[in-house]
């Protein structure tokens, strides 16, 4: 379990976070390599420099973790940190990328339902109700499709840090805390959440425009990780029961001072 830490201490943690967070990517990075080219000096040779290019770079860039409930505004808190130009790596997209390239594989993991489009795409929104109302289908998704996206969203990491060399990435991930590894290698990691189920679920049914009832956004929610835990293993909390100018304030007078005490 990753130790809960409170935004105060985010200053004095960060080089250890800036070692930890290469480590961690490297872990990563290494096991892939060797699964792919288990054979091949030439790209243990290359991890090695690259191994030491990160502990370079890792202190020169910051891997910000940015997760939250079903419809609790976490795609609207990124679009506001785009906007003060700072790079986010949207695990939705590299999500549904791999998703669709899988179209085939996924057909035949489920057979007895109908989950491609027209086009012989996969349907997410066939598929969607079929995982959510069986916790075993949902598994079986998860197990297919988790490795691929993280190998996808280590890919883009390393991209981001070693080609382009920004300072600050925020990594925004549904499923933050469902991965693990990611929640290790963050700093700060930000949630935005809703307390009240109510909201959340009224949310959820307008944004889905009809194509949820009432109970299958329930479905969704719960079938969530505890939110109560997610506070507990955050640094920054941003509360979304609101507008969306008292958003954009919390991410102003929460986030960026934040950032700024890991330059200190």
């Amino acid at each position: 379990r990753r130790p809960p830490r409170s935004t105060h201490c985010i200053s004095s943690a960060a080089s250890d976070v800036y070692k930890r967070q290469v480590i961690g990517l490297y872990i990563v990075s290494f096991i892939f390599l060797r699964l792919i080219y288990r054979w091949h000096f030439l790209f243990e040779t290359l991890l090695l420099t690259i191994i030491l290019l990160g502990w370079v770079a890792g202190r020169k860039c910051q891997l910000i973790g940015l997760t939250g409930g079903i419809a609790c505004g976490k795609s609207t808190v990124s679009e506001i940190l785009l906007q003060e130009n700072l790079a986010v790596i949207d695990c939705d997209k590299i999500a549904h990328e791999v998703t669709r390239r899988m179209s085939k594989e996924l057909a035949k993991a489920f057979p007895e339902h109908n989950i491609l489009d027209k086009d012989g795409y996969l349907d997410s929104k066939k598929l969607g109700p079929i995982v959510f109302a069986d916790k075993a289908k949902l598994r079986k998704l998860n197990k297919m499709v988790h490795w691929r996206i993280a190998l996808a969203t280590v890919k883009e990491i390393l991209y981001r840090k070693f080609v382009l060399w920004e300072s600050h990435v925020v990594l925004d991930v549904p499923l933050l805390f469902e991965t693990r590894i990611f929640s290790y290698i963050c700093c700060p990691i930000i949630l935005v959440h809703i307390d009240h189920r109510e909201i959340q679920i009224q949310r959820l049914v307008e944004r889905s425009k009809g194509l949820f009832t009432r109970e299958e956004a329930i479905q969704r929610i719960e079938s969530q990780m505890s939110m109560e835990y997610k506070k507990k293993n955050s640094d920054i909390l941003i509360d979304n029961e609101g507008t969306i100018e008292e958003l954009r304030k919390q991410v102003l007078t929460k986030i960026f001072p934040a950032l700024l005490k890991t330059l200190d």
